[in-house]
């Protein structure tokens, strides 16, 4: 295994084990279930799993790009839009989970490949982000999990209710 700063090890697993989390987190919950929204305005559980899905293929892109040119532009998504419009409801959940899981495993081993001088590479997000390192992405996109793996047990406990 190739000698690693302990942080970005410990990055890495965070990210990795995602999958594992996020397929964890849906486990027992039926078809209407998972298309019941909690209420006006929110998401029901499906169109947060394909927010995530969604949402780790952009950051993935980032990060690709955050390695391969000097401090790219990373461009902002509007996650409601897609949301909106890329019809949540008619994708299958079980396909996403397992693609959220593939996608985060495989890109892991791009990570564990870095020297730990890519980890300090920059980009610059044209919104909320600001310019952020390799590092902060990946940081960055399990926090954005755990976060949403918190509201997901919210909403399975009113379902349980």
């Amino acid at each position: 295994m190739k000698a690693m700063n302990k942080r970005y090890r410990d990055l890495i697993e965070q990210f990795e084990v995602g999958g594992e989390k996020l397929r964890v987190a849906i486990r027992g919950l039926t078809q209407s279930e998972m298309l019941l929204k909690p209420g006006p305005g929110k998401w029901s559980v499906q169109e947060l799993v394909i927010h995530l899905a969604d949402g780790d293929a952009i950051a993935i892109d980032r990060m690709k790009r955050v390695i391969t040119e000097d401090n790219p532009t990373l461009l902002r998504a509007d996650e409601q839009a897609y949301v909106d419009r890329l019809h949540c409801d008619a994708q299958d959940l079980q396909d996403a989970v397992t693609l959220f899981e593939l996608n985060r495993r495989q890109f892991a081993r791009v990570l564990r490949e870095l020297d730990d001088s890519e980890f300090e590479r920059v980009g610059t997000h044209n919104g909320e982000l600001g310019r952020i390192t390799l590092a902060g992405l990946v940081e960055n996109y399990s926090k954005h999990l755990d976060h949403h793996l918190q509201r997901l047990e919210q909403i399975r406990r009113r379902i349980i209710e």
